[in-house]
């Protein structure tokens, strides 16, 4: 990462604040899954779901600042999901835009999101800032088959 101009107490405020959104996303999966458990009559309807689709999920930390994306290179396997950890250091309204890939969210300065991104095309993707592209807010996202 960048050098950035934080304080100790900032940054122990953004870890807890990463830990507390991860853990609720975690946590709302597992309720979701387990929501969908059921089985029917024939099986004894004893079957239990459990949320292997999401721990299988690999995490995909992304930090977006005044003018840069950490990583500048980030890559996956086609059909690969990861559960994507945004955040935004920067002072600048940013996006995280992958056209192929179907991404364009925007982050407010200090804003994180955690979202589900599956990587459904191989090759090699732009990642961009749609509002500072120009001054070279750009990363690549290599995805191999």
């Amino acid at each position: 990462m960048r050098a950035s101009v934080r304080t100790l107490p900032e940054q122990e405020m953004f870890v807890r604040k990463v830990i507390v959104s991860s853990g609720l996303m975690a946590l709302a999966t597992g309720i979701i899954a387990s929501g969908a458990c059921g089985g029917d009559e024939k099986n004894g309807g004893g079957e239990i779901a459990s949320p292997t689709a999401s721990a299988a999920a690999e995490t995909l930390l992304v930090e977006l600042d005044d003018f840069y994306f950490e990583p500048e290179v980030m890559q996956g396997k086609l059909g690969q999901t990861f559960e994507v950890t945004a955040f935004s250091e920067g002072q600048q309204t940013h996006t995280l835009t992958i056209d192929e890939l179907g991404v364009d969210r925007e982050f407010p300065a200090s804003d994180t999101q955690l979202f589900p991104l599956t990587l459904t095309k191989a090759g090699e993707f732009k990642v961009y800032c749609r509002y500072h592209e120009a001054q070279g807010m750009t990363a690549t996202f290599s995805v191999t088959e």
